[in-house]
C-alpha cells in the first residue's frame, strides 16, 4: 500500500487530532492562536461597542444638515464642537466638547435596511447573503483568537446582550457565546449572584474534549495543543465559580459623582459597568441600547426604547416621559418612562465614558465604538419620523491609536450619499481588528472552502496617525 493511502487510514496522533477537530468543530487552530499573539501590538487593547439598535439618525447625531431642503432638514441646529469646522447636532452638547477625543466617520455605507441583515452585517463584518448568519459577531472572534485576559472573567460580555437579530457565535458554536449581563445596575438590588452560562456552554467544551479524544485514539501524553482546548472548560469553570465577575459588577462601588456622570439610569450605568469590566480584564463589550427608556412596556424588561423612529422622532428621541402622543394611547402599554430619551442618554453616558477611559490612562488601550445598523432616510415622513435607510450613516470610534478630531468622509447636501469613498462594514471590520492587534489579512476562518478571511475590508484611510 502506497505510503498517502497508508497514512490515510492510519490512527491519528494528538496533533493530527487537535487539527481534525479544529476543522470539524470550527475552534482555532494553535497556529491561528500563535500568529494573533505574535501580532499583536505591545499594548493589549480592549474593545466597547455601543450598539445603536434600531438605526440612529446621522442627521439627529453626527452629520447635520442645516442647508439641506424642507421636508429632509430636522428641527435642530449643528453645534459648533472643540474641534475647529467640525460640528454636530445641539442635543449633544456635552459630546460637542470632546470632538477632539473621537473621530466621526460620516461616509458610512451599508448594504441592507433590514434590522436582522443589517445588524449581522455590522456586528460581524461580514453580509449574511443567505438571510441567516453564518459568521459570528467581532466579540466571538477576539474570544477565539486571543482567549481570556484575565482568570474569572469572560473575554467577552453583553451588556445585555451582544446585539439584537444576531446569532452571534454563528457557526463556531455556543462555546464562544458572550456572557450576558441581563439586569438593571442602576437598580440598588443589582448584582451578579452567579454568572449563568448557557448550559450548552458546558456540554459544548465537555463534549469537545470527547470528540477529539475519540477521533484519534489519543495516546496518553499530553500537547500544548490539546492543553489549549482543556483550558476552555476551566476558564468557564473559573468564571462562574470566582467571583471576579461578581466584583466588577459592582457599580456601587464608584463614587457618586462619577455614577451620577455617567447617568443614574439603566443605559448609563451600564456604560460604567462596560468601563469596569475592561478595566477587570475583559476583551469586548457590547452595550445594545435597545432596553432603556422606551415607549412601551417591555415583557421580559423594565422598558423598550430604540433608535427605530418611526413616527416623532425628535420626541422619543429626547424624552418619553408625560403622555402618549396622539393616536398612540390606543395601544395600552404606554410606557411613560421619566428619564433621558436615546439621544441625551448617549450624549451623557458616551461622554463620560471618553473622559473616565481617559483620566484612567485607558483610553489608549481601548477602543470605543458607537454605531447602529443602518441610518435613517432622508426624507421624514407623515408621522414625523424617518424610515430605515442603508445608503448613508455615521460612526464614532475613539481610543487605540484613533486620531481624535478626526472627520472621516462627507455626505452630499441633503445626507443622502457619501460624495467620497463610501467605508462598508466590511471596512470596519478590518479597522476594528486592526486596532485590536489582530491581523485581520492573514487570519482565515476554520473549515471554510475556499478560504475566508475574518475580515475582507480595508483598514479605513485617515483614523490612524
Amino acid at each position: 500500500m502506497p505510503c498517502s493511502a497508508a497514512r490515510r487510514f492510519s490512527p491519528l496522533n494528538r496533533r493530527e487530532a487537535l487539527q481534525a477537530g479544529v476543522g470539524m468543530f470550527g475552534l482555532s487552530l494553535p497556529s491561528y492562536l500563535k500568529a494573533a499573539q505574535e501580532s499583536r501590538p505591545g499594548k493589549d487593547i480592549s474593545c466597547i461597542f455601543l450598539f445603536l439598535a434600531g438605526g440612529a439618525s446621522h442627521y439627529e447625531t453626527w452629520d447635520p444638515k442645516p442647508e439641506a431642503r424642507d421636508g429632509i432638514r430636522g428641527i435642530w441646529n449643528p453645534i459648533s464642537t472643540s474641534v475647529p469646522g467640525t460640528q454636530i447636532i445641539e442635543k449633544m452638547p456635552l459630546l460637542s466638547q470632546l470632538a477632539h477625543k473621537y473621530a466621526l466617520i460620516r461616509s458610512w455605507q451599508g448594504k441592507t435596511g433590514s434590522h436582522s441583515g443589517g445588524s449581522q452585517h455590522v456586528m460581524s463584518g461580514v453580509y449574511p447573503a443567505a438571510g441567516r448568519q453564518f459568521y459570528p459577531n467581532f466579540g466571538c472572534v477576539v474570544h477565539a483568537l486571543q482567549g481570556v485576559r484575565t482568570p474569572g472573567i469572560a473575554p467577552h460580555v453583553g451588556l445585555p446582550v451582544d446585539a439584537r437579530y444576531t446569532r452571534s457565535p454563528a457557526y463556531l458554536g455556543p462555546v464562544y457565546s458572550s456572557f450576558d449581563i441581563t439586569g438593571d445596575p442602576s437598580a440598588s438590588d443589582f448584582k451578579l449572584d452567579g454568572l449563568q452560562l448557557p448550559r450548552d456552554r458546558f456540554e459544548g467544551r465537555q463534549s469537545l474534549l470527547t470528540q477529539i479524544d475519540n477521533l484519534g485514539r489519543l495516546a496518553d501524553q499530553q500537547t500544548a495543543g490539546i492543553s489549549a482546548h482543556e483550558r476552555f472548560y476551566e476558564e468557564a469553570f473559573v468564571t462562574l465559580t470566582s467571583g471576579r465577575m461578581q466584583r466588577a459588577a459592582l457599580v456601587e462601588e464608584e463614587p457618586l459623582a462619577l455614577r451620577e456622570r455617567y447617568g443614574m439610569n439603566i443605559y448609563g450605568q451600564r456604560v460604567l459597568l462596560a468601563r469596569r469590566l475592561v478595566e477587570a480584564g475583559c476583551r469586548f463589550v457590547t452595550i445594545n441600547q435597545a432596553v432603556q427608556g422606551g415607549p412601551y412596556n417591555s415583557p421580559n424588561l423594565q422598558t423598550s426604547g430604540t433608535w427605530d423612529n418611526h413616527s416623532d422622532i425628535f420626541s422619543f428621541m429626547m424624552s418619553f416621559a408625560g403622555e402618549p402622543p396622539r393616536g398612540r394611547a390606543a395601544h395600552g402599554n404606554w410606557n411613560g418612562y421619566e428619564g433621558p430619551g436615546n439621544l441625551p442618554q448617549l450624549d451623557i453616558s458616551l461622554s463620560a465614558l471618553l473622559e473616565d477611559l481617559d483620566q484612567r490612562g485607558l483610553l489608549d488601550t481601548t477602543l470605543v465604538v458607537a454605531m447602529g445598523e443602518f441610518g435613517r432616510t432622508p426624507r421624514i415622513n407623515g408621522k414625523g419620523g424617518r424610515d430605515h435607510y442603508a445608503q448613508a450613516g455615521s460612526v464614532l470610534m475613539a481610543g487605540a491609536g484613533i486620531q481624535g478630531g478626526v472627520v472621516v468622509g462627507a455626505t452630499d447636501r441633503d445626507g443622502t450619499a457619501p460624495v467620497t469613498r463610501p467605508w462598508t462594514p466590511e471596512d470596519f471590520g478590518a479597522t476594528i481588528y486592526h486596532a485590536l492587534g489582530i491581523d485581520y489579512a492573514n487570519t482565515y476562518y476554520p473549515r471554510q472552502p475556499p478560504p475566508k478571511r475574518i475580515a475582507e475590508g480595508t483598514v479605513i484611510e485617515g483614523l490612524f496617525g
